[in-house]
């Protein structure tokens, strides 16, 4: 009997009963077939799960085994709700997460492309503080209640400008910490970061202070020499996390230096970052590169919204291969709508891809539907989709049109949208096979880098206990799938991922036997 055939059985004598009051004999008839029936519909849901269609050869379906059992052990771990380690704030648990051997697992993995991060977010806290910020000529200042770092030329002068009245060297503001025994460092990091104060303060409080992060790192990095080395560090950072192709979000930023001033010219900046993805690409064979799209801000005016437009045109045409498309920034809730600006964006279709983040909003029929322009103005993706479940036909357009969700956990986590991502509605999108890719948003804020903790975070919290290895291979091919690269750099890529995949499965292997044998050894030693 077909399945289809013993569900309407099932169904059918349940209706009878209770039309016919005698619930209790029907129950006595479906005794022998519940838990088949039961089973069955367990199956059929797990079978239509993200990933769930793909196909391993038997050396992936031995680690995939080492992998399932890697995760139930944790989950086994986390029996308590309360002590669920993904369920809590990753502000307070990053460093328990890289302990975890599935996290450890998932950083092993070649993981494709990085698709959705912000340029000015991308980048260790620690290695921005250690290294740019002990340069001889940063300077840092207070500003409408905010602090500030910028580059001046001569460390040994003192500077002013309409700005600020006094900028003070670093060295100075750490002399004076050390002599209060207090730790400036530390100080910084508590600008640039968002600390644990954040678990327990309101969303607004919240997007305040995360908004002040990229104020006070701004100056910093648009000097070109520093510009130079972070973006460096992030291409690196990311190739650490086996990350080889990634889209950045972000403007075309005024990069000055000590000769020659500041320069608006936007080929600048792209030259500049076009000459770092080259140098970092002659000693990292396996990186294949960089696309940018470029950010608008929501709360800006039309007439500006055009001018930018057409400057962004300009500069597509000429980096084509650089120059992905654009989309708009900022804190949904607190700005303009995307249909406000669906006249210049339908004129401007033809020549720009869109990559609009929408949705990102805990409001029902406000915000989020920003999700219906985004749709309707053909976005590529869309980045974090939050609210998209709501909206169920939406959501079916959204698949049958294959505009993949930019899934970013952690983010929506710390910045307060949800608390738990047992509760993300991502779950429902993987459960209905919705094509996604994961993001690590604005790693740095939180003290992240790489993809592979947003990774951790949708395997353990939005996955079956059951599903292993399929969902992590799906996750890496989609993230090169829905990539902005064109149909011959997509299929270069694929092959090149594919091989890297491979090694990847064969190493594992060896860990697997390797583990295998020393515990054998403990074993024969035990019987001894």
């Amino acid at each position: 009997m077909k399945n289809s055939d013993l569900l309407f059985n099932f169904f059918t004598i349940v209706l009878l009963s209770i039309t016919n009051c005698q619930f209790q004999s029907a129950a006595d008839v479906l005794d022998n077939n519940y838990l088949r029936i039961r089973n069955n519909l367990i199956e059929q849901d797990r079978n239509n799960f993200f990933g769930a269609a793909v196909q391993l050869s038997p050396n992936e379906e031995v680690v995939n085994q080492h992998l399932i059992k890697l995760k139930k052990s944790e989950l086994d771990f986390f029996k308590s709700n309360s002590s669920f380690l993904p369920g809590k704030n990753f502000l307070l648990v990053k460093n328990y997460i890289s302990q975890s051997k599935v996290f450890q697992f998932i950083q092993r993995i070649p993981k494709g492309a990085s698709l959705h991060a912000h340029l000015l977010a991308s980048v260790d806290p620690d290695y921005v503080i250690n290294n740019l910020t002990y340069l001889p000529n940063v300077y840092g200042c207070w500003i409408n209640s905010k602090f500030k770092l910028k580059i001046f030329p001569d460390p040994l002068q003192t500077y002013e400008d309409a700005k600020c009245s006094k900028w003070q060297r670093l060295s100075v503001y750490r002399n004076e910490s050390n002599q209060k025994q207090m730790d400036f460092d530390v100080f910084l990091r508590n600008q640039i970061t968002l600390n644990e104060s954040a678990v327990v303060q309101d969303r607004e409080v919240v997007w305040q202070k995360f908004k002040s992060i990229f104020e006070c790192l701004y100056d910093l990095i648009s000097y070109r020499p520093v510009f130079k080395q972070y973006v460096y560090r992030m291409l690196q950072e990311l190739y650490d996390d086996h990350i080889f192709y990634t889209e950045i979000r972000g403007t075309f930023m005024p990069l000055y230096d000590s000769n020659n001033g500041t320069s608006e010219d936007p080929k600048i900046f792209l030259d500049t970052f076009l000459g770092v993805i080259e140098e970092f690409k002659a000693t990292h064979p396996k990186f294949i590169g960089l696309k940018y799209i470029y950010n608008i801000y929501r709360g800006v005016q039309k007439e500006t919204l055009r001018s930018i437009l057409k400057q962004v045109v300009h500069y597509k045409k000429i980096y084509p291969n650089f120059i992905a498309g654009i989309d708009f920034v900022g804190q949904e809730d607190e700005s303009q709508k995307l249909v406000t600006f669906h006249h210049e964006l339908l004129e401007i279709m033809p020549k720009l891809k869109f990559y609009f983040h929408a949705g990102e909003t805990n409001q029902y029929g406000g915000t989020d539907l920003n999700l219906f322009d985004a749709i309707m103005l053909n976005s590529s993706r869309i980045g974090h989709g939050f609210g998209l479940t709501k909206h169920r036909e939406l959501m079916t357009i959204g698949k049958c049109r294959d505009i993949a969700v930019e899934l970013c956990p952690i983010s929506n986590q710390v910045l307060k949208l949800v608390d738990d991502p047992r509760n993300h509605p991502g779950v429902m999108l993987l459960s209905e096979n919705y094509p996604v890719v994961i993001g690590n948003d604005d790693p740095a804020a939180w003290g992240a880098t790489g993809v592979s903790y947003d990774w951790y975070v949708v395997f353990l919290s939005m996955t079956w206990p059951e599903h292993g290895l399929r969902v992590l291979k799906k996750l890496a091919e989609n993230s090169i799938v829905y990539s902005a690269m064109n149909t011959e750099e997509r299929d270069e890529a694929l092959k090149i991922w594919e091989r890297q995949w491979n090694d990847f499965i064969i190493d594992q292997l060896e860990r697997v036997d390797k583990e295998h044998g020393e515990k054998q050894k403990i074993n024969d030693g035990c019987a001894i």
